[in-house]
């Protein structure tokens, strides 16, 4: 498997980060741990959303897992593969190990 080059960002990218850092303050607020993930098609608009829950004791319910699953669970391999996630921090291994045995497309997260 080959490594895709780093690209530089693309105008939208910024809203969707917005969105990502809105639903991370959800969790938070909620008493949760502040990650949120979007899930975006090629043509920009937002399959699905989500916030971290592992304050409900399960350590695996990252936004970036349930993102994962729903997408080999809904979409043919193209629609995966031209996708985007968005996310409020850095995958951690779990989920960047789902993001690639799902074959998603690119990663965009806050810093």
């Amino acid at each position: 498997m080959t490594v895709p080059p780093l690209e530089p960002p693309r105008p939208r990218d910024q809203v969707f980060l917005r969105v990502c850092v809105d639903l991370a303050r959800e969790a938070l607020d909620v008493g949760d741990e502040p990650f949120g993930s979007v899930l975006v098609d090629a043509a920009g608009e937002i399959l699905r959303r989500g916030r971290n829950g592992v304050g409900g004791g399960d350590a695996t319910q990252h936004p970036e897992l349930a993102l994962a699953r729903w997408a080999s669970e809904s979409l043919d391999v193209e629609q995966r593969r031209t996708s985007t996630v968005y996310t409020s921090g850095e995958h951690c291994p779990m989920c960047s190990a789902a993001h690639a045995w799902v074959g998603r497309g690119r990663i965009v997260y806050a810093a």
